[in-house]
C-alpha cells in the first residue's frame, strides 16, 4: 500500500541504473526457485539479445518477483513458468509466461485493478491482497514502460513489461 500511496502522491523514487534485465531475470528465478520446486512447477529463464538496460534494479525485481509469483499460484502441478528477456534498438521485454489457469476475456480489462482477484472466492489469507498487479503497472509506468497481459482460459498467460533502454529521469 506504501508503494501506491507514493506512486497516487508523486513520491515514488526510483534509484535507476545500468544493468543487464537477463541477469536479473536470473536473480529472480533463483530467489522462486524452492516455491516453484515445492508447487511442481519448472521455472526457467530465456534470453536473447543484448539485454542492458537502466532501472532501479529493486523495483525492476520487485516487478518481476510478482508477476512470477503470481505464475506459480495460477499454475498446476507439472506446468511451466518461462521468464523470457529480449530486445529491440530502443527497448527490454521481460515477460513472465505460465501454462496455468488462464484469465478470463471479461477479466482482462481488469487485473491491474487494486484489490482485484481472477479468482473471487479467494481471500487475503487464500489468494494475496489484489494489490501485486496494481503495483506492478506502477512501477513499470515509473519507469516510463508499460505492461501488457495476453491470457486463454485452462492454457495459461503471459505478462509482458517494456522497458525503454535509457530511463529519461523524471520523477514517478
Amino acid at each position: 500500500l506504501q508503494d501506491l500511496a507514493a506512486a497516487d502522491a508523486g513520491q515514488l523514487r526510483l534509484h535507476p541504473e545500468p544493468l543487464d534485465a537477463a541477469e536479473l531475470a536470473g536473480h529472480v528465478a533463483v530467489a522462486q526457485a524452492d516455491r516453484a520446486a515445492a508447487a511442481g512447477i519448472g521455472l526457467t529463464v530465456e534470453a536473447d539479445g543484448d539485454t542492458a538496460v537502466t532501472a532501479d534494479p529493486v523495483r525492476l525485481r520487485q516487478v518481476v518477483g510478482n508477476l512470477v509469483t503470481n505464475a506459480i499460484r495460477h499454475t498446476p502441478p507439472g506446468g511451466r513458468v518461462t521468464i523470457r528477456v529480449s530486445s529491440t534498438v530502443d527497448e527490454v521485454a521481460l515477460a513472465v509466461a505460465d501454462t496455468g489457469t488462464g484469465i478470463a476475456a471479461d477479466d482482462l480489462p481488469h487485473v491491474f485493478d487494486r484489490f482485484w482477484r481472477a479468482e473471487k472466492s479467494r481471500s487475503r489469507q487464500t489468494g494475496g491482497s489484489g494489490l501485486g498487479l496494481a503495483i506492478v503497472r506502477h512501477l513499470v509506468q515509473a519507469h516510463d514502460g508499460t505492461v501488457t497481459v495476453e491470457s486463454e482460459l485452462d492454457a495459461g498467460s503471459t505478462f509482458t513489461v517494456r522497458l525503454p533502454r535509457r530511463y529519461n529521469g523524471k520523477p514517478a
